[in-house]
């Protein structure tokens, strides 16, 4: 199922890609058709829908890389679609923010990309979402931003740096929310 919703999701955003003009918007309502009709019906929202956000979020990342426009659109769009869809079957946002925005990371950094510009465009994202769906945004700005940093400091010191000081010079993120995920991966890396 997994390269299935990854391949469904990387083909559908190059077909709204070619055909929009608003990337991020038809990229965000892209996500959320494919995480929602991915969990419709299925019993067990928790463990599932983590996994199709994950996917989801990997294909859309690959399907943007394809047509050669800015990876950042296609981010904010998808992490923005991936957590709303989670919110719209009853799913955790913030756990589904978090998922999204991890996934935004590696996968931006598994095809070259800007993972500083990324990490800002996946919080963003996040941000939307909850506010679209009348969701705890506080919340969801502090799971998006340590999720970030955390998968950043997965992929390497070099798209750490580059995360930690694109989230901290964005005006779009609460300085705060940043500082307090970049000293909570601190206190974790050091355990």
């Amino acid at each position: 199922m997994a390269e299935n919703v990854a391949e469904k999701a990387k083909n559908a955003v190059i077909g709204v890609i070619r055909g929009a003009g608003d990337i991020v918007e038809g990229v965000r309502q892209t996500a959320t058709d494919i995480v929602t009709g991915a969990l419709r019906g299925v019993g067990e929202i928790a463990g599932t829908a983590m996994g199709v956000v994950t996917d989801t979020v990997k294909g859309a990342v690959r399907g943007t890389k394809e047509t050669g426009v800015e990876l950042t659109a296609g981010v904010k769009g998808v992490v923005s679609g991936a957590v709303q869809a989670v919110a719209e079957v009853g799913g955790d946002v913030i756990d589904g923010a978090r998922h999204a925005v991890r996934s935004a990371i590696k996968s931006v950094a598994e095809v070259g990309g800007d993972v500083g510009g990324a990490a800002v465009a996946a919080v963003e994202g996040a941000i939307d979402a909850a506010g679209r769906v009348g969701k705890d945004v506080a919340g969801v700005t502090k799971g998006a931003a340590e999720a970030a940093v955390e998968a950043a400091g997965e992929v390497s010191k070099d798209a750490l740096d580059a995360v930690k000081k694109s989230l901290s010079t964005a005006a779009s993120v609460p300085r705060d929310v940043v500082e307090s995920a970049i000293k909570g991966s601190e206190a974790k890396a050091k355990k």
